[in-house]
């Protein structure tokens, strides 16, 4: 199974290509460029390295939040195209999922926390257990950070922007059971879409393009904005 991976839920964004969970090439770049200008031609440059087509993909899959309003748009609008071009269907992943997937080895329970500033994270909990797969102790939320370590306890994994940004108070909150991953782990990377795309694609858990939509976990500043003016 030929798999289209791509992430741009962040600063960040990356494009991996992957057959079954073999890591063909990828692309991450953290330039502070837009997403819209470096995406399509980062995915070009690696179907070109790799000698396919576009044809040649069985599964497209992509982050849909939460994260950045604007590269999720761009991602989710990106992957829905492409996949309408060859009739091929797409998985739509958990930026927070993808993330944890980052920790997983530790078999502790694992932390990723996206900041949504505001003094505010997208957060959630898993258990790695030893297995493929993580499970979900505490559903994805947008929560103050210091509300959401009140319920974690335990030797704990954290990940993320927002693991990055509290660490402080993480450490102190959890004192000596709160544990970090390296530095170029907090970010999401393409190549753990992919290989996450690839077991729930051979689960079954696949969407069509018409259906894939964004997961924002929060309204938008414009919509906001218009509450507060009527």
């Amino acid at each position: 199974m030929n798999i289209l991976a791509i992430d741009t839920s962040g600063v960040t964004a990356s494009v991996a290509l992957l057959h079954d969970e073999t890591v063909l090439a990828e692309m991450f770049l953290n330039l502070g460029r837009n997403h819209s200008e470096i995406l399509l031609p980062s995915i070009d440059h690696l179907l070109i390295a790799a000698g396919l087509e576009l044809t040649a993909i069985d599964v497209f899959a992509c982050t849909v939040g939460p994260g950045s309003f604007t590269g999720i748009r761009i991602g989710v609008g990106t992957v829905k195209g492409l996949a309408l071009a060859v009739n091929r269907p797409i998985v739509g992943l958990s930026a927070l999922e993808v993330l944890a997937m980052n920790a997983m080895g530790f078999q502790r329970k694992i932390c990723p926390l996206i900041d949504a500033r505001r003094e505010q994270v997208y957060a959630g909990l898993y258990a790695d257990n030893g297995s493929e797969t993580l499970m979900n102790i505490i559903p994805e939320q947008l929560i103050k950070a210091n509300d959401f370590l009140e319920l974690i306890a335990g030797e704990t994994v954290f990940i993320g922007t927002g693991a990055v940004k509290y660490r402080d108070i993480i450490q102190r909150r959890l004192a000596g059971k709160a544990y970090f991953v390296v530095d170029h782990l907090h970010q999401v990377h393409a190549s753990a879409v992919g290989v996450l795309a690839g077991r729930k694609a051979l689960a079954g858990e696949l969407t069509d393009a018409v259906k894939l939509i964004p997961l924002y976990l929060r309204r938008s500043e414009a919509e906001e904005k218009m509450d507060r003016q009527c």
